[in-house]
């Protein structure tokens, strides 16, 4: 095992990184140094690009493996404490949620992890602030790119029809509250007209079962505001992106919060999470907001006679000290049924470049 000069590194130069040698496995890796396997995954894949990901494993161009930093043992308390900048909070430890500072483009990648069965999915989506009202709900415009499904664009009469879908949905206009939840659909008018000529357009190209069977599900999805609502409360993107950190928090900048994740389509998960914000910045100047709990069993199974389920919920948001808005998010969540079902998710900022004329 060996650390690299800075000189070696491309866009990872601030961090203290592991050089991934022939032979490495993320279990011989955290053996050697000593740390979880899950928690080394868990804190590369925070900083790393969304290509670098370390999902079951280091992909096999991996060159680096980025580590936590060294706690200083040694240097005088003062010296540490002029290092760190403090997080500002507005009064009552309440982290601000600036609306009108939000105008995004963010890389998307899921993971889904069912047994040994693994699918990536990889996205564009844009966030737009579009207005505010007196009683701090904000309007936002969510726009979404091609979707790629394990690197390639998808080929299937379904996957066709799921793009379809998209170009109903999107652009998609939503309601957040104060705390940057997620809580409403603005334009289900202009979406449900939409439909009305791509249902047109779909039945003049395709037939058979399967399409009568897409029409089905999508028109019960859109026969009013509150059923579209429901059917998009599996968007992970949304779910994730829109979770109402932006709330008080203690003296301590933490407290204990229930959370509900949508680990599968239609199902809510319930985690009970310390949530917190870490009172300095990182070493990127970033405000860390974590959530990190268990899986609550309904107890269902308990009274079958089986073990109740277990699960983890684990979620890093960090964000632009000076406008709060969010930069990166990186999202793991899993069940232990009698098989495990876990999905990963990385959500991270970047700037389009322009096309010159």
């Amino acid at each position: 095992m060996y650390y690299i000069d800075k000189s070696e590194k491309s866009s990872y130069d601030k961090f203290r990184t592991y050089k991934i040698k022939k032979g490495d496995t993320l279990a011989s890796v955290a053996r050697d140094l000593g740390i979880e396997a899950d928690e080394l995954r868990w804190y590369h894949n925070m900083y790393c690009e969304i290509p670098d990901l370390i999902e079951a494993d280091f992909k096999g161009y991996l060159e680096f493996l980025i580590l936590a930093p060294e706690k200083p043992i040694d240097a005088p308390k003062e010296e540490i404490e002029k290092k760190l900048q403090k997080v500002s909070l507005a009064s009552i430890y309440k982290l601000p949620f600036i609306a009108e500072k939000i105008n995004k483009e963010y890389k998307v990648q899921y993971t889904t992890v069912v047994g040994d069965e693994v699918d990536t999915l990889e996205t564009e989506v844009s966030v737009k602030w579009l207005a505010s009202d007196k009683n701090n709900f904000h309007l936002f415009e969510i726009n979404r790119g091609v979707i790629y499904i394990n690197n390639a664009i998808p080929d299937t009469v379904m996957d066709e029809l799921a793009a379809k879908t998209a170009e109903v949905i999107y652009p998609l206009k939503i309601v957040v509250d104060e705390s940057g939840k997620w809580v409403d659909i603005y334009n289900y008018d202009e979406i449900e007209r939409r439909w009305k000529d791509t249902k047109n357009a779909i039945l003049d190209y395709y037939e058979g079962e399967v399409t009568d069977n897409y029409i089905e599900h999508t028109e019960y999805a859109l026969e009013s505001a509150e059923t579209l609502l429901k059917s998009l409360a599996s968007d992970y993107f949304l779910r994730t992106f829109f979770n109402g950190i932006h709330v008080g928090y203690t003296s301590r900048y933490t407290f204990q919060n229930e959370v509900f994740f949508p680990l599968e389509k239609d199902e809510e998960s319930k985690f009970e999470v310390e949530q917190k914000i870490d009172p300095v910045l990182d070493e990127s100047n970033l405000v860390r907001v974590e959530q990190q709990g268990d899986y609550v069993d309904s107890g269902s199974e308990a009274s079958f006679g089986f073990e109740p389920w277990k699960g983890k919920f684990k979620a890093l948001y960090l964000l632009d000290e000076h406008s709060y808005c969010i930069e990166k998010i990186n999202l793991e969540c899993n069940i232990e049924y009698d098989e495990i079902i876990k999905v990963i998710i990385q959500i991270e900022s970047f700037k389009k470049e322009e096309t010159q004329i």
